[in-house]
């Protein structure tokens, strides 16, 4: 007799744990337990002279034939397969070429994703888009802030209806906050968008009618090569600066509230320099920020969203550096 021992206990699944420690006392305290196998003994009724073969057995060896002198038997040769186009197949579906408008679309446009995570053709494709869009927005905002010096009567207009000052600002708020809701419709968007950027183009020429028009000349000079020098680098280097941005956000709500909080105080030409070189700070770090998330955060569709986010960076950052160089002229 052969006798079994026990299984040891295993652990099957720790939210069963109880349930499993009852089936296995259960288990264990059965009377029938360990189970008796009986034993087997093999016994053969084939005699050994079965699997004995004769000895007068004789065997004549098979006929072979050559497959290749038989290839005359075939009348005909197989038919060739070859497709011909009919009116549901044409010719470039049989070439493999593409057999509807979307096939032309890349994969990753069909199915979406980051810009990271695109091939090297999209990724510049949103790129340029990016960029191309931002190029029309800062040439609306420079060709109106323009005819304020250009245009003595609009210069007057605008200095003398300040009302609409405030129009255009919230009206660019309402019609950015519209443009993020429908960034990836076409062309509601861009319909949103330019409404957004003559809103703003507006405002910052009302603010630069206040100014001499050296002091803006070299604003946008220094504008442009700290924009273009921040891009770069952001772009170059491996450091990973959308890291920053919880700590951006809330420099730039405190930015906001002492702002408003200063309105209502004497002006203090200290202060209003040390606000200015703090917001050129602040909007230089986040153009940083908002060039590594072009390049790798952004969806490829969301290009019209990226090209606002460094349009309001590059507007800040003109206009913190037009009121530091305007305090130090004074």
């Amino acid at each position: 007799m052969i006798s079994v021992p026990p299984p040891k206990p295993t652990l099957i699944n720790v939210l069963h744990h109880q349930s499993y420690n009852q089936h296995q006392l259960l288990f264990f305290n059965n009377p029938r337990y360990p189970v008796q196998i009986p034993s087997y003994t093999l016994t053969s009724t084939v005699s050994p002279s079965t699997f004995k073969m004769s000895a007068n057995t004789k065997y004549s060896p098979a006929p072979q034939r050559d497959s290749m002198d038989h290839t005359g038997s075939y009348s005909q040769a197989p038919p060739a397969y070859i497709d011909e186009p009919t009116s549901s197949t044409d010719q470039a579906a049989l070439l493999g070429g593409p057999r509807s408008s979307e096939d032309n679309v890349p994969d990753d446009f069909k199915y979406g994703g980051v810009v990271s995570e695109a091939t090297i053709d999209i990724r510049m494709a949103f790129v340029r888009k990016v960029y191309s869009i931002l190029t029309a927005q800062l040439v609306a905002t420079a060709a109106l802030s323009s005819l304020s010096f250009w245009s003595s009567s609009y210069k007057d207009w605008i200095q003398g209806h300040s009302w609409m000052m405030f129009v255009s600002l919230f009206g660019a708020i309402g019609f950015m906050l519209l443009t993020y809701w429908k960034r990836k419709s076409y062309p509601t968007n861009l319909l949103f968008l330019s409404g957004f950027t003559a809103l703003e183009a507006y405002s910052v020429s009302v603010i630069v009618s206040f100014y001499d028009s050296k002091i803006v000349l070299e604003a946008v000079l220094l504008t442009a090569g700290l924009f273009v020098a921040l891009t770069l680098f952001a772009c170059q280097t491996k450091y990973d600066f959308t890291s920053w941005m919880p700590y951006l956000f809330g420099s730039l709500w405190a930015l906001i509230l002492f702002g408003f909080m200063a309105a209502f105080f004497p002006h203090n030409s200290m202060i209003e320099l040390a606000y200015s070189g703090i917001a050129a700070l602040i909007f230089s770090a986040y153009i940083l920020v908002d060039t590594q998330l072009i390049m790798r955060h952004y969806h490829v569709e969301e290009e019209i969203a990226a090209a606002i986010s460094l349009y309001l960076d590059i507007i800040n950052l003109f206009l913190a550096i037009l009121r530091i160089l305007n305090q130090q002229n004074n």
